[in-house]
């Protein structure tokens, strides 16, 4: 279940982000065709800090980066 979903950002490197209940998806525009996803302990937040991003015209790459150095985001990928 997905909370929210965002496309066709205006990002040269994310391609789609949905943010599930425990979860962050990524796709990057590198490669469209593989998601990433992320174990997130408060998607609520996280999701108000992608919200506020979008809406300031900052980078999402950058939060993204950041949130990952935090230990907010960790990749579970297989």
């Amino acid at each position: 279940m997905f909370v929210k979903t965002y496309e066709n950002l205006d990002s040269s490197a994310i391609n789609r982000l949905k943010i599930g209940k425990n979860s962050v998806f990524v796709t990057y525009q590198s490669n469209i065709d593989k998601e990433y996803e992320f174990n997130c302990e408060n998607t609520e937040e996280f999701n108000q800090l992608v919200s506020n991003t979008l809406n300031n015209k900052e980078s999402l790459g950058k939060l993204l980066n950041s949130s990952i150095r935090e230990g907010k985001l960790v990749d579970i990928t297989k």
